[in-house]
């Protein structure tokens, strides 16, 4: 046994967690050091007047995309809150929380909370719930829960569950239990109109 250990000396012998980095990234250079380095997880923070091209996240890695940042995703999964705005393309899969603006094209997936605003085309997926507002066309496919709003036109198809409220032109298939007085039908013209974007 060996004598008793200060615990100042103690803490200071301690590694700092890899993977977790101190202070959120403000540029994309500082993003590409951190992946390699090796980091988990990544926080964003970046000015918007800069936008940040990500390319497929690693699946191993922890992204999230904060404050008024701008970015762009093809491939991989982030979460992204505050105010920032996100295009994501090839089956990547977004997390929006509070204020956040996504673009959702290629197949991707967005899972939409708070009052998050999505757009989605050509086959995204998205899942809208809280106060979320969607607008989809192209071949979306939105399932609708909360007090969702949602826009839709083309083929898109909306499943509507809970209390959320739905606006689509004719060629929308809507389906679930959401009632009948949830559900408007307006000409394509109209529908953008209506979720103030």
């Amino acid at each position: 046994m060996g004598a008793p250990v200060k615990k100042s000396t103690r803490n200071s012998r301690r590694r700092p967690h890899r993977g977790r980095s101190a202070s959120p990234v403000r540029s994309y250079a500082e993003y590409a050091k951190r992946l390699a380095a090796g980091a988990k997880t990544i926080v964003i923070d970046a000015d918007p007047e800069n936008w940040l091209d990500l390319g497929h996240v690693p699946s191993q890695v922890e992204i999230k995309i904060i404050g008024q940042t701008c970015a762009g995703i093809a491939g991989g999964s982030i979460a992204a809150a505050g105010r920032c705005f996100v295009q994501a393309s090839n089956h990547a899969r977004v997390t929006a929380y509070e204020h956040a603006h996504i673009e959702a094209f290629d197949d991707s997936t967005v899972d939409a909370r708070g009052k998050s605003h999505i757009v989605g085309t050509d086959n995204a997926r998205i899942r809208a719930e809280d106060s979320a507002i969607v607008f989809a066309h192209s071949h979306c496919h939105v399932q609708a829960n909360g007090q969702a709003l949602i826009a839709a036109t083309d083929t898109t198809t909306v499943r509507i569950d809970g209390e959320a409220h739905v606006r689509v032109s004719p060629s929308v298939h809507t389906t679930g239990p959401g009632q009948p007085a949830n559900i408007e039908t307006h000409p394509i013209s109209r529908l953008a109109r209506h979720l103030n974007f």
